[in-house]
């Protein structure tokens, strides 16, 4: 009988560990690659993290242990992130899934959505000086601008290279932008008409605010910002 009983045990306590082992298999195959991050200019512990599989999660450096909100909408990989400059609860990414997401924060899934071709995007920067400007470069070698004040539907301006672009940046004090790609070469691009850094934040914020909210409204009737 005690023979039995110990055998009993053992078999309990390897079902035990082989539970515990499938367990941990999982938590491992749920972790997936991180693409980028940027840190909150709000608070300095809080960031978003854009991810292989196409989520993206808040997260702060207080709680490694956990996500403090999750969001959900790509289809594939997430290569950029960036906070707006203008609204610390607002942020935009650029995915190899075509398109271009904004979101905020209480919302897990996305205010607007944006697409101008069937090309992977590298990468998203809000520009400095205009709240409702961003740009992207694409790995078919296009450099959009968009102004969401005039449109959602296509980018105000665009720039073929002529090859897979991979990065772009705004100048914070000058009318240029820069984007760079995979040949090595780096182009250098004067912008007309976007320039608004004579306003006043609250006159950028309200411009941002207004033109979400008209197009929210028109993508998902009955709900406004913040709601």
């Amino acid at each position: 009988g005690g023979k039995g009983a110990g055998g009993g045990g053992a078999a309990s306590a390897a079902v035990a560990a082989q539970a515990a082992a499938a367990e941990h298999d999982a938590l491992i195959s749920r972790l997936t690659s991180g693409m980028a991050f940027d840190f909150s200019s709000r608070d300095e512990r809080i960031y978003i993290a854009a991810t292989e599989d196409g989520w993206i999660h808040r997260c702060s450096t207080s709680y490694s242990e956990q996500y403090l909100e999750s969001y959900s909408g790509h289809m594939g990989p997430v290569y950029n992130v960036q906070w707006s400059p203008y609204r610390p609860d607002m942020f935009i990414s650029a995915s190899a899934d075509w398109t271009l997401r904004l979101w905020q924060e209480g919302q897990q899934s996305s205010l607007l959505l944006f697409q101008s071709s069937n090309q992977e995007v590298n990468d998203v920067q809000w520009c400095p000086n205009n709240a409702t400007v961003f740009g992207d470069v694409t790995s078919g070698g296009r450099l959009e601008l968009w102004d969401i004040e005039l449109s959602t539907v296509k980018p105000v301006v665009t720039f073929k290279a002529g090859h897979r672009l991979s990065c772009l940046l705004f100048a914070k004090n000058s009318p240029v932008v820069v984007c760079g790609g995979d040949n090595g070469s780096v182009h250098v691009l004067r912008t007309y008409n976007i320039d608004r850094r004579y306003d006043s934040v609250e006159e950028q914020v309200f411009r941002l605010d207004e033109t979400i909210k008209a197009n929210v409204m028109k993508q998902k009737p009955g709900e406004l910002l913040g709601s």
